[in-house]
């Protein structure tokens, strides 16, 4: 596998999976959103609802007064208009309530999905939620 990254690029073996997290933080005292971009395969006979379903349960399971919101349809990049949802959620961890978007999609003719964390120690703000359409329609998919 070529293994893309920022900073260039790696040969890899073919057996290798990409479980890579990316987190891009906010410059301190900016106000801004932390960005968390996450992948990972569906199940065996998994639908894209239902990998929702599990990642919630798991979340919920690690966290106290997790709370999701209602799903929305979402779409992702500009042109690639990849289907997907997104929904609010907030929690408390380490005595401070977060909030998030999340967005997650299936990522055309595979079986992986592609998740955004947009996360805030306060609540989200009408500015916040439009970073978080601009991040999200600016995706463009790597040509295979």
């Amino acid at each position: 596998m070529r293994y893309h990254f920022n900073e260039g690029f790696i040969n890899t073996p073919d057996y290798s999976l990409d479980r890579t997290v990316h987190v891009l933080m906010p410059s301190p005292a900016s106000g801004g959103l932390t960005i968390v971009i996450t992948r990972e395969d569906l199940e065996v006979d998994e639908t894209p609802a239902q990998f929702v379903d599990r990642q919630m349960a798991l979340a919920a399971k690690q966290v106290s007064k997790f709370s999701k919101g209602v799903p929305e349809p979402q779409k992702l990049g500009v042109r690639a208009k990849i289907d997907g949802v997104r929904f609010p959620v907030s929690y408390k961890q380490q005595g401070q309530t977060l909030h998030h978007v999340q967005a997650i999609f299936q990522l055309p003719d595979t079986r992986k999905m592609l998740s955004f964390t947009f996360t805030s120690p306060a609540p989200l703000t009408p500015e916040h939620l439009q970073i978080v359409d601009a991040v999200l329609g600016s995706f463009e998919l790597h040509a295979k």
